[in-house]
């Protein structure tokens, strides 16, 4: 939709938008042809703002304590002054062209879009001497979001009582860091890279198991020979690289039966995130079993540890934030599936009504280890399979 993960959601204001849509459907060149069956080509170029600032935020207000002092009620700061305060602005870009063959039983939507934010609303961290945590304000910042969406919708089969339909949709979307003044005397030169995705992560890199001493280790990215903050230079993108999903659709008569795939390539933080230590109580994944044991071992697993091994319990808390941690979350899981039959209105003497039943999330395919791929946070359960059988009459 355009709008940046700094600001508001909604978008007011187009102050300027220019767009086209050309229907080839009825020009004479192909309009007795038998492959192609429609054609539309679009564009559309806007600029947008948000609307949610409020009134007056640029100026600092005060409210009644509600404290007497020496018989005297005071006042107390509630926000401060802001001259530079105003409107976040998107300007956003789309092409897109639809095709329908064989008199649209094959259709076609390819669409690119490209929509670029600055002035992005935040709440700016402030110093604790202000007395604030933070102003609201504009970052200037650009983000930029662009992406390819494409659907296809497919008629297999149509004779007689029977037909089957397919349709797809994938998702290429990306965003991108494009511009960040002073990025690195900010306060958040630790959370963004100029040229990188907005959801993305600074972690350490994990370099394997000394088989030693049975610890984990890092590189020491700025060679100061310590391990710290400043070596946190991997970059892992949180952002799927594709999403999207397959349904298809059978009819028989009175019989309908639905199913839809859902399928996306992704990174995400794997079950070892999950666990605390190896050697102290808790619930622990089961790879923790091949773990270090004698000089030599090069299992997967550092040493045990009951909280008293400071060396292996600090690598162990720096393995959390590496991306030995960090792995292919892709699956494709199959969401939903529903039969339904029309019962016979002669049966409810003249009444229609359908049978159903569905479920969701019944098998899910992928090489993940962790409780589920689709949550980018741990801790979550997987989504629950759901069976529901329904009964809709209409009189």
């Amino acid at each position: 939709d355009g709008s940046s993960r700094f600001g508001p959601g909604k978008q007011f204001a187009t102050f300027g938008a220019v767009g086209a849509a050309w229907l080839f459907g009825e020009e004479p060149f192909i309009k007795d042809k038998s492959i192609l069956s429609f054609g539309k080509l679009r564009g559309s170029y806007g600029t947008t703002g948000n609307d949610l600032i409020g009134d007056y935020q640029f100026l600092d207000t005060f409210l009644s304590s509600g404290v007497s002092y020496n018989g005297v009620i005071g006042l107390e700061p509630t926000r401060l002054y802001n001259p530079n305060f105003g409107w976040e602005t998107n300007k956003k870009l789309e092409v897109a062209v639809e095709a329908g063959f064989f008199k649209d039983r094959i259709f076609l939507t390819l669409g690119w879009y490209s929509n670029r934010s600055s002035s992005q609303l935040v709440g700016i961290p402030m110093p604790a001497t202000t007395g604030f945590p933070s102003m609201q304000g504009n970052l200037d910042a650009t983000v930029q979001n662009s992406g390819i969406e494409l659907t296809l919708r497919t008629v297999n089969f149509q004779k007689g009582s029977f037909s089957w339909t397919t349709n797809f949709n994938i998702s290429v979307s990306k965003n991108k860091l494009l511009s960040f003044p002073n990025l690195a005397t900010s306060t958040y030169r630790n959370q963004f890279v100029i040229g990188e995705a907005l959801n993305i992560q600074k972690v350490y890199h994990y370099t394997g198991l000394d088989p030693q001493t049975g610890v984990f280790t890092f590189e020491d990215m700025n060679g100061d020979g310590q391990l710290s903050a400043l070596d946190k230079q991997v970059v892992k993108d949180f952002n799927p690289s594709f999403f999207g999903g397959l349904s298809n659709q059978f009819t028989y008569k009175r019989w309908q039966l639905d199913f839809m795939l859902q399928f996306v390539k992704q990174d995400n933080y794997n079950s070892a995130v999950m666990a605390g230590v190896p050697g102290t109580k808790g619930n622990q994944p089961v790879e923790v079993l091949q773990h270090w044991q004698t000089a030599g071992d090069t299992a997967g697993y550092q040493i045990y540890t009951a909280g008293y091994n400071g060396p292996a319990v600090d690598a162990y808390y720096n393995y959390y934030e590496s991306d030995g941690v960090i792995g292919d979350a892709s699956y494709v899981r199959l969401k939903n599936v529903a039969l339904s039959y029309k019962v016979p209105e002669k049966w409810l003497f003249g009444a229609s009504s359908k049978v159903s039943l569905e479920g969701q999330n019944l098998l899910t395919f992928t090489s993940y280890k962790g409780r589920d791929p689709e949550f980018s946070t741990y801790g979550y359960l997987p989504p629950l399979k759901v069976f529901t059988v329904g009964l809709q009459f209409t009189f």
